[in-house]
């Protein structure tokens, strides 16, 4: 090649754009970036840059020149486009809805109404004719709300509250019969526990935590007064002051008030003043053992007439050797003498099966309903719930269990053996030996959509002595059976259930259906006029759960009950409860 050849060539290579020397690039944005979305898009393929040229000129950096854009090619098909940011606030709005505990004001309220009614059948009971607007209503509704309302560093960051109220708008039936001056109380179609207008402050307390000096070592320690419950040897309501120090290794509390009448309101002058202590220690942390330790006392001090003073005392021991294993013994003492032993075993298998073993043996010296009852009132006094019978020793035992199978059918069973201890002729129809027995099963069809069903049977022991047939004869009464031959001899009870729901907080519907055939003691015979040992009945329930928003549920049920056999005088049961509650 000659000289002239090999200089044309290098002149060439020096003036093409492609090997020539790499500019400077000017990073300057003509204008702030403004991002219009945050949403995430899918992976595409780059477009290559386009080749200049060789006789287009060679820019400066004083005076860039724009790259002209490329036309748009089609993307690759994905697999799964990565979610977006708007599907991941969607998903989260359930969280949302949540109560959160660091807001420091937070309140729901509900405003219910509710209307019941029994239809007539025309019949008369036990030979004694019935009327509607008479003898009970027919159609009965009532209003009711409840209030919680909870405060967390208001006024003091150290300071929480919590308060409950209840409001019941219900008007009491009576009528004023024309050959009587007063008017007499009317029955409504279903008994409820109140029958008046009431408005009550269930639960109200103020709790202070770190309130002492920072150099004593006492962060851990918190003071709350006012209504509260009290969790000791049964759980109780107070109106007092509780003082608990939450460690690590040792919890300890105090508390002391007076005892808040919770069955009804006629019970607000019975006053009992409650006072006690608890202490947990945790070993697992002190000794490396798998056992904590648990003592708790309790005395009630009686001012109501035929109740005396008592002292209750109670230890448990807790060992979980493994996460999936625990072995729990409960004793407790009434006045110094043992009152009821209980031991629980609870195992769980691979996560998706638990099993739970419960054996409780209760003595004739324990109390009758709670530790502020203890003694025989007024047989005559009209406190049906509490009229319970004679404590009597009994042993009872359980044994329930519940597993998942293939991730979408829930199966759980349980069964209940109880034996009557008691010797000699005293009995009691509260006290008496079963055998029960139960299980449900639901399977979920679809994502929304499951089905479920129930049994449930239990078999009692009752003495068989009847009381002879009834005489009927003026002046002289018949006797009374006695309790342990009195009550239900056995009963089955089958239901099922559809339930759909769209999603936690946003739209459920449930309809569930029962029937159940319970057998009676028979306590007396008459020969004329059997007497109906034998009652099967039905019902269902609807219900619609949803929610408007993230702060507004509205809740509908229906219940309807079929006749009864040992009230002729009413053909069906039903029940119609609207709720709309607010939650901020």
């Amino acid at each position: 090649m000659t000289r002239a050849a090999l200089g044309a060539l290098a002149l060439a290579l020096a003036s093409s754009p492609a090997l020539a020397e790499p500019r400077p690039i000017d990073l300057t944005l003509p204008h702030e970036p403004r991002p219009r979305h945050l949403r995430m898009r899918p992976r595409t393929a780059a477009a290559p840059a386009p080749t200049p040229t060789p006789s287009a000129p060679t820019p400066t950096p004083s005076a860039p020149t724009p790259t002209p854009a490329a036309p748009p090619r089609a993307a690759p098909p994905v697999p799964a486009a990565p979610p977006q940011l708007s599907q991941l606030d969607a998903s989260s709005d359930e969280l949302a809805a949540l109560r959160d505990v660091r807001e420091p004001v937070s309140f729901s309220l509900t405003i219910g109404y509710q209307v019941d009614g029994a239809r007539p059948s025309g019949r008369d009971s036990l030979d004694a004719p019935v009327q509607v607007g008479r003898d009970f209503s027919a159609l009965r509704s009532y209003g009711f709300g409840e209030l919680f309302f909870s405060t967390r560093g208001v006024a003091l960051d150290s300071l929480s509250s919590y308060f409950s109220l209840r409001l019941d708008a219900a008007q009491r039936g009576t009528l004023r019969p024309p050959e009587q001056p007063d008017a007499v109380r009317l029955a409504p179609p279903i008994a409820t526990w109140f029958e008046r207008n009431t408005f009550e402050v269930r639960t109200g307390w103020g709790e202070v935590k770190d309130f002492l000096p920072r150099n004593l070592g006492l962060r851990k320690l918190r003071l709350r007064a006012g209504s509260q419950y009290i969790y000791g040897p049964w759980v109780l309501h107070i109106d007092g002051a509780l003082l608990a120090y939450d460690g690590d290794i040792v919890t300890a509390s105090a508390y002391a008030g007076g005892r808040h009448a919770d069955y009804t309101v006629d019970l607000a002058n019975e006053r009992y003043v409650v006072a006690g202590a608890s202490a947990r220690v945790d070993l697992r942390s002190l000794v490396a053992l798998p056992i904590a330790l648990t003592g708790e006392t309790l005395s009630v001090q009686s001012f109501v007439a035929g109740q005396p003073d008592s002292a209750h005392r109670e230890l448990e021991i807790d060992w979980q050797p493994r996460r999936d294993f625990t072995l729990f013994a409960q004793l407790r003492t009434l006045d110094d003498h043992i009152a009821n032993q209980r031991i629980q075993l609870r195992v769980r298998y691979r996560q998706v099966t638990n099993v739970v073993v419960d054996v409780m043996r209760r003595f004739d010296n324990d109390w009758r309903w709670d530790p502020s009852l203890i003694a025989a009132d007024d047989p005559t006094a009209a406190r049906r719930y509490l009229d319970l019978g004679p404590v009597l020793p009994q042993v009872i035992a359980s044994l329930r269990g519940g597993t998942l199978i293939a991730e979408n059918v829930d199966l759980v069973a349980r069964t209940t053996v109880a034996a009557d201890l008691s010797t000699g002729a005293t009995k009691s129809s509260f006290a008496a030996a079963y055998f029960e027995a139960g299980g449900a099963l639901e399977l979920r069809l679809r994502r929304t959509v499951a089905v479920g069903a129930s049994v449930l049977s239990r078999q009692t022991q009752r003495d068989d002595t009847l009381a002879g047939p009834i005489f009927d004869v003026a002046g002289t009464p018949d006797p009374l059976p006695a309790s342990s031959t009195t009550g239900e001899k056995g009963f089955t009870e089958i239901g099922g259930r559809v339930r759909m729901s769209l999603g936690a907080r946003r739209f459920s519907t449930m309809l569930e259906v029962y029937g159940r055939r319970t057998t009676y003691a028979e306590t007396y015979r008459d020969t004329e006029d059997p007497i109906e040992t034998r009652d099967l009945r039905g019902g269902g329930r609807v219900t619609v759960d949803a929610w408007i928003g993230k702060r507004l549920r509205l809740f509908a049920s229906y219940d309807l009950s079929s006749a009864i056999a040992f009230s002729p005088e009413i053909t069906s049961y039903k029940s119609l409860r609207l709720t709309m509650t607010g939650v901020y």
